[in-house]
């Protein structure tokens, strides 16, 4: 019987070695490195977790809520370490995507 977590562990320790990884990391590091930056992050990371949990509670974001996020959305547009974490970040999640549906295929086509 395989051990199917050896191959997704060998996966794991590839993807490190991927432009996608190396590319998110360096922005991550520049990000960190400029304290403006970082602290528009925070923010932004804040406002969004308000947001999704105003959505999980079942209820509309406040107009004060849509106002704050798109404030913190429009100062994350104004930074380009900002803007290439951002690239970076949607690099890697197609990538990650690309490899779910590659993982996933054999119990697609059992539904055919």
């Amino acid at each position: 019987m395989i051990n199917i977590y050896d191959n997704v562990n060998a996966v794991a320790s590839d993807l490190v070695k991927t432009e996608q990884y190396t590319a998110l990391q360096v922005a991550l590091n520049e990000m960190h490195a400029d304290k403006e930056a970082e602290a528009i992050f925070k923010r932004f990371q804040a406002e969004q977790q308000t947001m999704q949990a105003a959505i999980q509670g079942g209820t509309e974001p406040s107009e004060d809520q849509i106002k704050s996020w798109q404030a913190v959305a429009a100062d994350m547009d104004t930074s380009d370490v900002l803007k290439k974490l951002m690239a970076a970040e949607g690099a890697m999640n197609n990538l990650l995507q690309e490899v779910n549906e590659i993982v996933t295929k054999p119990i697609a086509e059992l539904y055919k």
